[in-house]
């Protein structure tokens, strides 16, 4: 028992004895270091991002023209529209020029039966017989002069109906009765509506045909109550198609209408444009009418906020902030507009990043 006991005992002090002694530390050996990814957020301080988004600048101060808008569409020119009508009753046999047609002044466009024409035909050949007569057998002078009155006379009437002079000579040269009268064209220009058939018949004074003249047209503007003032009679514009973005046409104004449009609040102006050939009645079109010099504040296009059917630009304050401004800009040049209203020369505006901030400004991001 003895034996076993003081082994125990010794091994009891051993413990006893380390846990009484002071603790020391004894170091690690030193780990090699691992480099973790880094976890950053996106979102910017608002000095940050205009810095490296948003550049402002001033305005340029110029002089420009004072255009007024317009917008319209173009019509046929009234004043060199015309009717063809028939001058006797008969019957159309034939039509030469359907809607569309380009056709020459003097040249035919149908052929009408008439028992009228014929019988003035028959005077016209018995009167120029008499006259030839009296002159070979050397009459008197008083029955010669009633003779060529009567000739003239004949002559007249044919004219009245609608035959030409051409028609007039061949049928005094040739003694030969045509049974139709041919229609002539009036003008030159395009058969713009036909009201009859072939076959038909027609009345005197009927109109079975319309031409127009498209060498000029006329273009119906509106202008803003605001600015008809200040348009005059004979100033001068320059149209835009959309049709045919790549021209300008002159133009100047001709006719400004006695009376507003009550219902759009503008005023109507007629305008007349000098046709080369590419425009067509009933295109849209806008136009510029110069009234004028004003200065005006020019700046970038990608500058101008376009919301609501409003224009808007983001100015700097002098302590860094940035607000919307309403403003009335109008297009000065490709990539340029003019502000007319609502900024003063002495602000700044951000001409690049703009529609960014004025997402941030409406809390759109």
């Amino acid at each position: 028992m003895k034996r076993f006991l003081l082994p125990l005992i010794f091994l009891s002090g051993v413990g006893l004895g380390g846990w009484l002694m002071p603790w020391t530390s004894t170091p690690l050996p030193e780990l090699e270091a691992v480099s973790q990814p880094a976890h950053h957020e996106d979102a910017m301080s608002a000095d940050k991002v205009a810095a490296d988004f948003f550049v402002s600048a001033l305005p340029e101060q110029r002089e420009i023209e004072d255009v007024v808008p317009l917008m319209g569409r173009l019509a046929f020119n009234a004043e060199k529209t015309h009717l063809v009508s028939a001058r006797i009753a008969g019957r159309l046999d034939r039509i030469f020029a359907f809607e569309g047609a380009q056709v020459r002044q003097g040249q035919p466009l149908a052929a009408l039966y008439s028992p009228e024409y014929i019988s003035a035909q028959n005077e016209l050949l018995l009167a120029h017989n008499t006259w030839r007569t009296l002159q070979a057998s050397k009459a008197t002078q008083e029955l010669a002069q009633d003779a060529e009155s009567t000739l003239q006379s004949a002559r007249e009437r044919m004219r009245v109906m609608g035959a030409s002079e051409q028609d007039i000579a061949t049928l005094e040269q040739s003694r030969r009765i045509h049974e139709h009268l041919l229609l002539r064209a009036p003008i030159s220009g395009v058969v713009t509506q036909r009201n009859l058939d072939p076959g038909a018949f027609i009345n005197l004074g009927d109109s079975f045909m319309s031409l127009a003249d498209t060498s000029t047209l006329w273009f119906f503007g509106h202008v803003y109550e605001q600015d008809y003032q200040r348009i005059r009679q004979g100033q001068p514009l320059q149209l835009e198609v959309q049709a045919l973005p790549d021209k300008r046409y002159s133009a100047h104004v001709d006719i400004l209408s006695p009376t507003l449009d009550v219902e759009t609040n503008t005023l109507r102006i007629r305008c007349l444009v000098v046709n080369d050939g590419t425009l067509r009645p009933d295109l849209f079109a806008t136009a510029g009418l110069s009234v004028g010099k004003r200065q005006a504040l020019l700046v970038p296009m990608d500058a101008v906020v376009r919301s609501q059917q409003m224009d808007f630009l983001i100015v700097e304050t002098p302590d860094g902030h940035y607000r919307r401004r309403q403003v009335n800009v109008k297009p000065y040049s490709e990539g340029v507009a003019a502000v007319m209203e609502g900024l003063s020369a002495n602000e700044k505006i951000v001409v690049r990043g703009a529609t960014l901030l004025n997402q941030k400004l409406s809390g759109a991001i």
